[in-house]
């Protein structure tokens, strides 16, 4: 591969992975080559930046694709002594990207209305606080909010330790103590994560709540669950771990899986990353066991487990402080975001819920920035009062 052809390939990886289609070969072809060189990445990110990508997008409802892509030709005519990389890259971030988001032949490209599929990094320096609180076994309520890092113990000996946006459980308690249950409360705007006493890491989204025993005793390691979780269970054979939420059971060995059961919504959805688990729909008498990215949908509605295969990024990425959407509706897309920023959102043309978007997200990200850039596809109105949002169509 020459020079110029490499050029154009590294082009089309970042198009692939803006549009989240890459590959993990792609995928690791492209981290390769960031990590070549500090000019790659610097490069790279300023492909990805927020502002810039928005001058791009009114560069290209304006631009003639033809007479561009003329220039693109003779920038690279090998008489020039020009610095062909950095060009190359700034014609990709311009016209290549949306070239290759359509697939290979697009050199003449029309429909500029298929930017309302195009995926954004959107960069934010701002912190989010966890507003956790914990609901001790006597119903005492300890506000998680402050970072200090403090240690907690339960009436059976069993301590919590305290960190920023973490608890950790050591099993402390009698072998003989009862069994004391504790619940985290997650609120909007907010993320949490805690180390069960079995080792289980469990990462709890807004809106969330996770109740458990202090220490896990008898045949099976139960925890009950409203709202959406990560799980990374340690494994114990001997000790099955079970997730309970609204009639469905979630069993498993160990193994890491998201579930996302809120009570707004009629799906109970669970999404495997790896190891197996078994899903129980005993309200409808159904089971069904997942293979590492398969997602389970039940549905007490339709009365049935919906299996298919994903992309478990796209239901996990809240984890790591990211929303992630592709071809979404707009609708579903609205309701997780009005469980982080707290929000009131009215349509003022039902049928705007049913349009897709796709976006990458900080999720510390200013709402009104996001909503911007969904009016950039050129599809919506978005007006944001406070909290309150109005949505219609152009």
């Amino acid at each position: 591969m020459d020079k110029i052809d490499h050029h154009i390939r590294i082009s089309q990886l970042i198009a692939r992975e803006v549009n989240y289609e890459l590959t993990r070969e792609e995928k690791l072809e492209l981290d390769n080559w960031l990590n070549e060189s500090k000019e790659n990445l610097d490069l790279y990110y300023s492909i990805r930046n927020r502002e810039k990508f928005l001058d791009w997008d009114q560069q290209l409802h304006q631009i003639n694709t033809v007479e561009g892509w003329n220039r693109f030709e003779s920038t690279i005519k090998p008489h020039r002594s020009i610095d062909v990389f950095k060009t190359v890259l700034r014609y990709a971030a311009v016209i290549l990207i949306p070239l290759f988001l359509s697939g290979i032949g697009y050199y003449i490209y029309n429909d500029i209305s298929n930017l309302s599929q195009q995926y954004t990094q959107v960069n934010s320096s701002k912190q989010s606080k966890p507003k956790a609180r914990l609901i001790l076994a006597d119903g005492s309520k300890v506000n998680l909010e402050n970072e200090e890092n403090i240690a907690l113990k339960e009436k059976d000996g069993t301590l919590i330790e305290r960190d920023a946006g973490s608890l950790k459980y050591q099993n402390k308690a009698n072998a003989k103590s009862k069994v004391l249950y504790n619940t985290v409360e997650i609120p909007n705007g907010a993320n949490y994560q805690l180390c069960l006493t079995d080792g289980t890491k469990v990462y709890l989204n807004s809106m969330s709540a996770l109740k458990f025993p202090t220490k896990f005793s008898g045949k099976t390691r139960e925890v009950q669950l409203t709202g959406e979780a990560y799980f990374e269970v340690a494994k114990d054979r001997e000790h099955p771990f079970l997730v309970n939420v609204s009639g469905t059971r979630i069993e498993v060995l160990g193994t890491s899986f998201n579930v996302k059961a809120y009570s707004d919504e009629n799906e109970i959805v669970t999404t495997l990353v790896e190891g197996s688990v078994k899903v129980n729909a005993s309200e409808i008498g159904k089971s069904t066991l997942l293979k590492p990215g398969q997602q389970a949908v039940v549905d007490d509605k339709r009365g049935g487990i919906l299996v298919q295969d994903v992309d478990v990024d796209l239901f996990t990425s809240w984890k790591e402080g990211v929303f992630l959407f592709k071809a979404k509706r707009l609708e579903d897309i609205m309701n997780e975001l009005t469980r982080w920023y707290d929000l009131k959102v009215f349509y003022m043309n039902p049928v705007v819920k049913d349009l897709r978007f796709g976006g990458h997200f900080n999720k510390d990200e200013e709402i009104e920035s996001i909503m911007e850039m969904f009016e950039l596809t050129r599809k919506i109105n978005v007006e944001v009062n406070g909290k309150t949002i109005l949505i219609s169509a152009k």
